[in-house]
């Protein structure tokens, strides 16, 4: 009897044993197939360098998620650009312009040379250098950290901002992130409307977390989540901007816009007068440029009332940004008409099938209306570098 139960108390034992074996031998397979044979999407580990998160300078690589696929080139300065470096000093007669924002000026979705920032370049033509510093999953408030840190010291004659819809709460409220706590917030103190403290929370230097170790180590869990999308909610949220039915739009819950509108409006009043405060002392020209709401332009509704009213939906945080904009006499430009006049002459996506973030064409037209509006600003001409 003690032999037989023994016998069979070891076969138990090696059929239990057998199970997490085969998940590790599946496991190691699928690492070397996802490394070697279908590589998995490459991703730029972040860095957190002189008070600001960007990347690890000097990485290149290839992004890819659903229909996306384009390489990535970290300069010297962490940022994703076709420019290797971004020197300090100035060319006489050279003007330099500085282009602040979240993963639509990382453009991890198209090549190097081929983002917003290197088609403005391009559009201004020669005796222009444009630096960008995106970040993806910054919001506003961010921004302003970006820019003191990064933008400004690099003595540009022209910072242009780019604001797109989650950047406003997202400045106040904890949103979950791997590198959220890195970014630069603001806590707003019990008041009304426009009433209240607003104080700056310093960004927490960067440690990796556990979620970020995974990315990092596994080939099959960037495959799966990045590549092929399978949700993770949590940590699609740094790259993925895709717009939701419902009441979610331009990559926001729509929903309470009302009731969250004063503290929105203080932040952004806050934030715009401190980009406005600190160009201006820097000698520096301060530009605010807007993302439209695509998804109704995209599904040919934007000759429709309710794409185009100001007054609801996503649209009316381009409405308040404006309007702040307008009341610090900071010159602001709406994508949003833009976008929908090209969809009318073209009917050309500005966005991948499975990736809200702007394709090249897209890219293409928000540089040339920047350059455009540059010049009806007459800041394309007679810059010089400010002292």
């Amino acid at each position: 009897m003690s032999q037989s139960f023994a016998r069979k108390h070891s076969e138990l034992l090696t059929s239990l044993l057998l199970v997490p074996a085969s998940l590790l031998v599946l496991l190691l397979a699928a690492e070397l197939f996802f490394r070697f044979v279908v590589p998995a999407p490459d991703l730029p580990a972040p860095a957190f360098i002189d008070g600001v998160l960007r990347h690890r300078p000097g990485q290149r690589g290839t992004y890819w998620s659903g229909d996306v696929r384009a390489p990535f080139s970290i300069n010297a300065q962490g940022w994703n650009s076709a420019r290797a470096d971004y020197p300090l000093a100035r060319t006489p007669g050279q003007q330099r312009i500085a282009l602040v924002g979240d993963s639509f000026v990382e453009a991890l979705q198209v090549p190097p040379d081929q983002s917003m920032a290197e088609d403005l370049e391009r559009d201004l033509g020669p005796g222009t250098e444009v630096y960008r510093y995106g970040a993806s999953g910054a919001p506003l408030s961010q921004y302003l950290h970006m820019a003191r840190k990064a933008a400004l010291p690099a003595r540009p004659d022209v910072l242009v901002v780019l604001l797109v819809h989650n950047d406003f709460d997202e400045s106040w409220r904890d949103v979950p992130g791997m590198y959220t706590k890195s970014f630069l917030h603001l806590r707003l103190e019990q008041g009304e409307g426009a009433g209240g403290s607003v104080t700056e929370l310093t960004p927490a230097s960067y440690r990796q977390g556990l979620t970020s170790r995974i990315r990092d180590l596994s080939a099959t869990w960037r495959y799966l989540a990045y590549g092929r999308q399978v949700r993770f909610e949590g940590l699609r949220r740094l790259f993925l901007q895709q717009e939701q039915p419902g009441k979610y739009q331009a990559n926001i819950d729509i929903s309470d816009l009302a009731g969250r509108e004063a503290l929105d409006r203080r932040a952004t009043a806050y934030l715009f007068g401190r980009l406005a405060a600190e160009t201006a002392q820097a000698g520096v020209r301060l530009l605010l440029v807007m993302d439209g709401v695509r998804g109704p332009i995209e599904r040919g509704e934007a000759g429709s009332a309710q794409a185009q009213d100001y007054t609801t939906g996503a649209l009316r945080l381009n409405r308040m940004a404006a309007e702040e904009a307008a009341r610090l006499s900071i010159p602001f430009m709406d994508l949003h008409p833009v976008f929908s006049r090209d969809f009318g002459q073209h009917h050309q996506p500005f966005a991948f099938k499975t990736d809200g973030h702007w394709n090249a064409h897209a890219h293409a037209l928000a540089a040339r209306a920047i350059a455009m509006r540059l010049r009806e600003l007459g800041w394309t001409t007679g810059l010089t570098p400010p002292k």
